[in-house]
């Protein structure tokens, strides 16, 4: 018989894990699991029109949101990903972030795309589950703003915003929750 757990999942127990990143993940304050969506035809009739069943899933964008630290590394981190996958100077950059990123000891030969995981935690901060992200990779960095007109210090939080092939959601074993 299955023990039912009666205990809610809190929003602000989460732990962001990508590799070779971990200035970005350990200063996150929000992600989100996206959501996901079927289109399908639509099927006219001659009285009501009626939606049927769809054959492919659009994914949801994956929304980071961060502290800047106060020398930039984290921001200059997503910066250089994005600039090293399209090399919009010259066709050296993307060598270049590979050479930075080996330096980081980074442990993957694509560096194009990485396995991302949003780690949920329970109300004893504990794993509870994982959301992996296959093959993500960045398409937005948020603006940084800065202004003298504000009375109280609010440190900068930037927005990366990624794509990805798809997630699943993984118990503590690593054992598929969803398909």
């Amino acid at each position: 018989m299955t023990q039912c757990n009666t205990n809610f999942l809190a929003p602000t127990g989460f732990l962001l894990d990508i590799p070779g990143f971990k200035e970005v993940a350990f200063q996150c304050v929000s992600a989100n699991i996206p959501g996901i969506s079927m289109g399908g035809p639509q099927q006219a009739t001659p009285l009501n029109d009626f939606q049927l069943s769809g054959d492919k899933l659009s994914y949801d964008t994956l929304t980071v949101r961060f502290l800047v630290d106060e020398d930039c590394k984290n921001y200059s981190l997503i910066h250089n990903w994005m600039v090293g996958i399209t090399y919009p100077q010259k066709s050296d950059q993307w060598y270049e972030f590979a050479q930075k990123m080996t330096d980081r000891n980074f442990q993957d030969d694509n560096l194009d795309t990485i396995d991302l995981s949003l780690n949920i935690l329970t109300s004893n901060f504990n794993t509870s589950f994982k959301c992996r992200f296959t093959d993500a990779h960045p398409v937005a960095l948020s603006t940084l703003e800065f202004s003298t007109d504000q009375s109280d210090v609010q440190y900068l939080i930037a927005e990366a915003t990624f794509k990805y092939v798809y997630f699943k959601l993984l118990d503590t074993r690593n054992r598929e929750l969803t398909l």
